[in-house]
């Protein structure tokens, strides 16, 4: 496959940032299960989340989701902390890619 093959589909730019991230899954009629992880990458509209247990988790899920922008991190990015719900969009062998929900909630930095 070519490069050239490729599109990009995502709506904005992210930022290679190691950030702790809580997240909270429920598969068929199984309680929630608390998993924590650490983003790879992150966006205003997404990230891709590494170093987390990934069974029982596919695409398509919606997950809750909370990342913590340390203080020295929130000067690069625009806030300090995400939370609500997100959608998997790809599960592979390194990780998982959410997309955020349209109504999670982001806590801004204040300058």
């Amino acid at each position: 496959m070519r490069t050239s093959d490729f599109v990009e589909k995502r709506r904005s730019q992210r930022l290679d940032l190691s950030l702790p991230a809580n997240i909270r899954h429920a598969s068929g009629s199984e309680n929630e299960k608390a998993l924590k992880g650490t983003t790879i990458d992150v966006s205003f509209n997404g990230a891709y989340l590494g170093d987390i247990n990934i069974i029982n988790i596919k695409q398509e899920d919606v997950v809750k989701i909370s990342i913590s922008v340390p203080r020295d991190d929130a000067r690069d990015f625009p806030f300090s902390r995400l939370a609500g719900k997100a959608k998997v969009v790809r599960v592979d062998d390194g990780g998982i890619a959410v997309d955020f929900d349209e109504d999670i909630s982001r806590l801004f930095v204040a300058n």
